[in-house]
């Protein structure tokens, strides 16, 4: 039985990872910008960044190989929305850093998407959305501490 349900719930975990990428990328099209690109904007938008981070560093939080994150910032560079700067010493480590454009960007795709996500949200009552973002964060927190340790525990089935 246990088996079966975790099956289950990684079957609906993937279709729905599907289908929720596939709606914000159709939302997030009116501004240029794919799923991935926004997690990237939204990422480096962080206030807890506002000294800037690195390439590699937002490559690993979102999850995406450093040169699409590279070719990212660039689109963003020439678009206003980010500035990158030389990491100290060495010209070859940059920062990347919001700008003002770039917030301000980012918060007019917020309020672009309320309408659609109120109503993807609508049918949870507000105990029931609270418990579904715990439970998401909590998958999240436990998936990024275990990124690189996969098991190889059902090579056989």
């Amino acid at each position: 039985m246990q088996q079966q349900i975790i099956g289950e719930a990684a079957t609906w975990l993937s279709i729905v990872s599907l289908l929720y990428t596939s709606r914000m990328d159709s939302l997030l099209a009116k501004h240029d910008l794919t799923f991935g690109q926004f997690s990237i904007l939204h990422h480096i938008a962080q206030p807890e960044l506002s000294g800037g981070t690195s390439i590699s560093e937002i490559a690993k939080v979102v999850a995406l190989k450093q040169p699409a994150v590279t070719k990212t910032i660039a689109k963003f560079e020439s678009r206003g929305l980010v500035l990158i700067a030389a990491n100290g010493k060495d010209n070859r480590a940059k920062k990347v850093t919001a700008t003002v454009e770039g917030l301000g960007t980012l918060q007019l795709i917020r309020q672009s998407m309320g309408p659609d996500l109120a109503r993807v949200f609508a049918h949870f009552s507000a105990n029931q959305l609270e418990q579904f973002v715990y439970q998401l964060k909590e998958l999240g927190k436990w998936l990024d501490q275990n990124r690189d340790a996969i098991s190889n525990t059902n090579q056989d089935i």
